[in-house]
């Protein structure tokens, strides 16, 4: 009986089906029986092709006959079992097994190796597969990332433990690695990553290896804000890392993109040597506000504050600062939820924020209404912006220069983020677990 090809069309389904989920590593090294019971040869890996929302049906298997590794299509499986594959047929063919495109094996490209938890943002590892029954053959329906798992990889059969459900994780909430897999042409799709905060997607990246994390990176770079957003909640270390590959323009397009404060402190971790390329190629806008904040020590508020933020004249409405607000597309969002007041020459009044606003009088003048006054140069060091925001329960504190103008912002979650000890940082990724 000859077996179809594998391009993709219908093929017969097998006949006999089994309600119970397996491992993969219950099948593999098991003997292959044909109709009458004789070993024809051994399972090496299972063949899937994956494809975005569905889980992936196994295509065939590839199996040692003799000295050569054989395709076995999923028309010839009469049943899996554990211990054993049986056919439902006497012939197979005998052609080398070659990889096809887009072909992924289970045990070569998957098992054993890292991926993402889309569902709870963090990096799991694949100890076992599950694959389970369905109406047209088997198909990959989740992974094993539970201890026992591993030790069924290292264990004779008749020593593995029992299968661990609580560990199991559904093949639609997990993403797989796929850049080393050859002949695949795949890539990690950016839609599955959308459903992660940068912040998360950030904390992957930097628990994975320089390739998985390369390749999280060129998936979300489709999407130039995207990438900026996700560059800025990576460390130093691994933001230098990924623009080391980087040619000067691309990197200029990319700081361009982010926070002014994160690209410039970007801008700073960068080899003395690619510094003023890099920044000379920037848009002259962007190149003016990392000027103003690249004159102030990283740790000052001055090297803290964001040169966007929402600003009106003192004279200025109620409905107009509301409306500055709404129409504002440059500063971040934890500066909006202030608004900054200053005279006509950009002399700091004071601020007030927009929920005092939205119960005030539209018609009635800003200046006119309870401002908060305080601000800091910014010259000032770390400490007096804790202590300041502290004492005044502010979310947003005014940045000023030596004549008392108005030259930044910072917001509470840039202080919350520098009092977090790098020990705490350590303990969360930790009990993320993997």
């Amino acid at each position: 009986m000859s077996d179809r090809g594998r391009d993709g069309s219908v093929e017969e389904p097998a006949r006999h089906r089994d309600n119970r989920r397996l491992m993969v590593t219950q099948l593999l090294r098991s003997p292959v029986l044909n109709p009458a019971g004789t070993e024809v040869g051994r399972v090496e890996d299972f063949i899937v092709k994956l494809s975005e929302g569905t889980y992936p049906p196994i295509t065939g298997l590839k199996v040692r006959v003799g000295a050569q590794d054989v395709f076995i299509g999923k028309s010839l499986i009469d049943s899996l079992e554990p211990g054993g594959v049986r056919l439902n047929t006497h012939t197979i063919r005998t052609e080398a097994f070659q990889r096809r495109p887009g072909e992924v094996l289970l045990a070569a490209d998957v098992l054993g190796r890292h991926l993402v938890d889309v569902h709870k943002g963090r990096i799991v590892q694949a100890h076992d597969l599950v694959l389970a029954p369905g109406d047209d053959g088997w198909y990959l329906a989740g992974i094993d990332r539970s201890p026992q798992a591993m030790l069924r990889r290292l264990l004779p059969r008749r020593g593995r433990p029992d299968l661990r459900r609580h560990a199991i994780l559904d093949w639609k909430d997990v993403q797989p690695f796929v850049g080393h897999v050859p002949t695949a042409k795949l890539l990690m799709p950016l839609q599955r990553l959308r459903r992660l905060h940068p912040a998360q997607i950030a904390d992957i990246v930097e628990d994975a290896s320089h390739e998985e994390g390369q390749e999280i990176i060129e998936a979300v770079e489709s999407d130039p804000a995207f990438t900026a957003d996700v560059f800025e909640e990576l460390d130093a270390e691994h933001q230098v890392e990924f623009l080391k590959s980087k040619s000067n323009q691309e990197a200029a397009h990319l700081l361009e993109r982010m926070a002014p404060d994160d690209a410039a402190d970007l801008l700073g971790e960068l080899d003395q040597e690619r510094r003023k390329p890099v920044f000379d190629m920037m848009a002259s806008s962007q190149q003016y506000k990392l000027r103003k904040l690249l004159q102030y020590h990283p740790t000052t508020a001055g090297g803290m504050m964001s040169p966007d933020y929402v600003s009106v004249v003192r004279d200025s409405t109620v409905d107009v600062a509301l409306e500055a607000v709404r129409t504002d597309d440059k500063a971040p969002h934890q500066l909006l939820t202030t608004v900054f007041i200053t005279e006509q020459d950009g002399q700091y009044v004071g601020s007030i924020g927009v929920v005092e606003l939205l119960r005030a009088d539209r018609a009635r003048k800003v200046h006119e209404l309870e401002l908060t006054m305080v601000s800091l140069h910014g010259n000032a060091d770390f400490a007096d912006v804790a202590l300041m925001m502290a004492d005044y329960n502010l979310t947003s504190l005014a940045v000023v220069d030596a004549a008392g103008n108005l030259i930044g912002a910072i917001s509470a979650d840039d202080v919350i983020e520098a009092l977090v000890p790098e020990d705490w940082r350590n303990r969360a990724e930790a009990s993320t677990g993997v």
